[in-house]
């Protein structure tokens, strides 16, 4: 039978090594782990934030496009009701207002996310005048890259429904862009010679 002074120390080195190795287990992060757990939080933040941005922006988009949508659905509705010739298009605001409201852009180019004009054109030149029947305006755009139309050189930037509510000029598209410029995250509209339109996404001529 051993000693019982060497039974007693060696349990006690037993004890005191087990302590050591909880003390140890438990004591945190290393200088480098933390620098590696801090910069993976970084990293999955940055992605968090892109694909909220991306997400944002798509949202706004999608807003600009219904309400030209529904703008186009109005003044096709009211050119049938109506039996008139009726007209979308952009405001100009460097130009006069005529009684508070700013008249058509209709320059190749014009920005579509300054707002609109939807009126009567009884004078049958495509530009409102005091005597016309204004219909509704569309105020300026906010969070808004861009909106441009491609209606063809001849014809400039404006929706121009017939009282069988169809077009006057040939199909045509309308682009609208993000605040990035990203045309991924962009959308496209296009206008049928019937008027009626589809939501694509951006590309150089509407899908057949």
């Amino acid at each position: 039978m051993p000693p019982l002074s060497h039974v007693f120390a060696s349990r006690q080195r037993t004890a005191f090594g087990g302590r050591a190795a909880t003390r140890k287990a438990q004591g945190g992060f290393t200088l480098l782990e933390l620098a590696v757990t801090v910069t993976i939080i970084a990293v999955l933040a940055g992605m968090g934030m892109s694909s909220w941005a991306g997400l944002t922006q798509k949202e706004a988009v999608k807003g600009q496009v219904n309400a030209l949508l529904g703008a186009m659905r109005f003044a096709r509705s009211e050119a049938i009701k109506k039996n008139a010739r009726v007209v979308i298009c952009p405001r100009d605001l460097a130009a006069t207002p005529i009684s508070s409201t700013y008249p058509c852009n209709t320059t190749t180019g014009a920005k579509w996310d300054n707002g609109w004009i939807i009126f009567v054109d009884q004078s049958a030149n495509n530009q409102y005048d005091a005597s016309e029947t204004l219909l509704k305006e569309q105020g300026s755009l906010s969070g808004s890259g861009g909106i441009t139309m491609n209606n063809g050189s001849s014809n400039g930037d404006r929706i121009v429904f017939r009282n069988s509510g169809i077009l006057y000029f040939g199909a045509s598209n309308i682009k609208f862009l993000p605040t990035s410029q990203d045309s991924t995250r962009g959308s496209m509209v296009c206008i049928s010679m019937q008027g009626r339109a589809r939501v694509v996404d951006i590309a150089s001529t509407c899908p057949s």
